[in-house]
């Protein structure tokens, strides 16, 4: 019985490499809330998974969550299930349930709900002007928000968020400035700029920026280790701002006017769209938005607008004589 059991705890330790570290702390997230939904139904659980409550599952999150999302979550479960030795009973059927619970685009933020912020919010409020700098430049820099925002205030480290001494001044005469990130999903540790270039109109991230200083000027006495998006919250008490509260804060105000509730990843797609629609050339809203490849594509929003900008009403085409020399000049 102990050669047994040394044996089967062999399998399992070497089993368990055919996945990275970071794979398997992603599927144990998928297995976590399997057992809440378990749990949540007063279903018991027991390997292996019946099929049709591995349909339950991924139908739960029809419409609600990304398709990648719950196929995630389903691969956690029979990563789980092959290290534990047991039978995947999932289907083609399956197969069809992930195809079907894949939710509608995420609608992007945009320019005219930044100035719905900016005409409900009171910018000599600290929080206020801190969540309007934000908005901005998480909107304007195409960032995503989870590299600009901790989850909570414990989580706040000047190694993953920016400070005030991540900003620096451009040459250019529009007064624009970079952000270094820190710390990105895509980068990690090494880190990447991102660029907040002036605009027209009250949602310019550099106005919204200094109003920010103005209103929690405490941030900037310890530039290096407070966090550029932290605001006074009196008592001599500087906070960060969370993402969570932040967002609440935006959908509070945008539902009273009749918009569909936003998740932070619509900052980042409505940046990328809005850019396209003043007319910037893709290949400079990748490089602003830090896309290491073409992915950023399928996040396009307003096709039907931005489609125009770049093919429409264009000039004669070159004669291919005319194109061959081209061509045999720039040889």
């Amino acid at each position: 019985m102990d050669t047994f059991n040394a044996l089967h705890t062999l399998i399992n330790a070497v089993t368990r490499h055919a996945w990275k570290h970071e794979t398997l702390e992603g599927y144990q997230g998928g297995v976590n809330h399997f057992l809440i939904f378990c749990s949540s139904s007063n279903i018991p659980v027991s390997l292996p998974v019946l099929e049709w409550l591995l349909y339950a599952f991924a139908a739960q999150w029809a419409g609600t969550c990304s398709g990648s999302g719950v196929a995630n979550d389903v691969a956690g479960l029979r990563a789980w299930h092959i290290s534990n030795g047991a039978a995947w009973l999932g289907s083609t059927r399956l197969k069809y349930v992930l195809r079907s619970s894949k939710r509608s685009p995420c609608p992007p933020v945009t320019s005219e709900m930044l100035e719905i912020l900016h005409t409900s919010l009171n910018p000599s409020i600290p929080l206020h002007a801190c969540a309007l700098a934000c908005a901005d430049s998480v909107f304007w820099g195409q960032g995503c928000l989870g590299e600009f925002l901790p989850t909570s205030q414990s989580c706040f480290s000047p190694k993953f968020f920016p400070t005030p001494s991540s900003l620096r001044s451009l040459s250019s005469s529009g007064e624009s400035l970079m952000c270094r990130l820190p710390w990105t999903k895509v980068a990690k540790e090494k880190g990447e700029d991102i660029f907040l270039g002036r605009q027209l109109g009250g949602s310019d991230p550099i106005t919204s920026l200094l109003a920010h200083f103005a209103a929690s000027p405490a941030i900037l006495k310890a530039p290096t280790t407070t966090h550029l998006f932290a605001y006074d919250a009196g008592g001599g008490r500087v906070v960060s701002l969370t993402k969570c509260k932040f967002l609440l804060l935006c959908n509070l105000i945008w539902a009273a006017h009749g918009l569909p509730r936003i998740s932070g990843h619509c900052f980042h797609i409505g940046g990328t769209t809005e850019l396209l629609l003043r007319n910037v050339p893709p290949h400079i809203v990748k490089v602003m938005g830090c896309w290491s490849s073409d992915s950023f594509l399928r996040y396009w929003r307003s096709l039907e607008h931005i489609a125009p900008l770049h093919a429409e009403l264009l000039g004669p085409k070159l004669s291919p004589l005319l194109a061959h020399a081209s061509h045999s000049t720039h040889l």
